[in-house]
């Protein structure tokens, strides 16, 4: 492999990180701008999507392009930092190729440093606090609560056995709605609307939307952020049928 060819493939490695756990495209490619410029590359222009990444070089006068695909998102904002100071090295030329792809592999490593119990925890205050923003009681504060938690330990189950996000948010919503269902049966609230919707607080897909509208805001990156607003859509109908089928069982 040539060298210019390597430069180029840990470039792309390094934003392929930042779109693969939960950067915007905005940051993806100013993170392989960065990289370019450190390795002297100024030849390759990018086209992005949410799903792969088009780049085009120019070598010898002679232009070719390959794709590279991007695996669906995950949320690791420990790798996008990572890698976005690693970019930040090797435009200040402290880091050569070799360093940065033994660095690139060593962020593609890096676990969550949140564990599951703080998760859980965090899931069951944020359907809580979302349930009060509302309009909610305090009986519908301690039903989310328990949902919350129950339905994040039901969704970090589903993500590690690799489920699609579209099916983990619907069965987790009906999973969590149900719950507050059986709580609103009991009369523990008496405020049906917010203890439902809080009920899925947990899973509002907010990320997503937000890069999708700095991707749409930048004006050069809207095909990817319209992608990502339309699948952040998807997911609040996927929230909103759970809720559903849940307030068809409360009397």
């Amino acid at each position: 492999m040539c060298e210019e060819q390597r430069e180029i493939d840990v470039a792309l490695d390094v934003a392929l990180v930042v779109m693969e756990n939960g950067g915007s495209t905005v940051r993806a490619d100013r993170v392989l701008i960065n990289v370019l410029k450190g390795f002297g590359n100024y030849n390759v222009s990018t086209l992005w999507r949410t799903d792969f990444v088009a780049f085009t070089t120019l070598s010898d006068g002679e232009r070719s392009t390959a794709f590279r695909q991007i695996a669906p998102s995950a949320v690791n904002l420990l790798r996008v930092s990572e890698a976005t100071a690693l970019a930040d090295k090797i435009a200040k030329g402290t880091t050569n190729v070799t360093d940065a792809a033994d660095e690139v592999q060593r962020i593609k490593t890096l676990a969550s440093p949140y564990n599951l119990p703080i998760t859980v925890v965090a899931a069951a205050i944020t359907a809580a606090s979302f349930s009060q923003f509302v309009g909610g009681d305090w009986g519908g504060f301690g039903i989310c609560l328990v949902t919350g938690a129950i339905g994040q330990f039901v969704r970090s189950r589903l993500v590690a056995h690799k489920l699609a996000t579209a099916p983990v948010t619907l069965i987790c919503a009906v999973v969590s709605a149900c719950i507050a269902a059986l709580g609103l049966w009991a009369h523990i609230s008496a405020v049906v609307p917010a203890t439902l919707i809080g009920s899925v607080g947990y899973m509002m897909p907010g990320l997503p939307l937000v890069n999708g509208f700095i991707d749409v805001g930048s004006h050069k990156y809207l095909s990817p952020g319209v992608q990502r607003i339309g699948s952040a859509v998807f997911l609040f109908t996927l929230l909103a049928i759970g809720i559903a089928i849940a307030a068809s069982l409360v009397p």
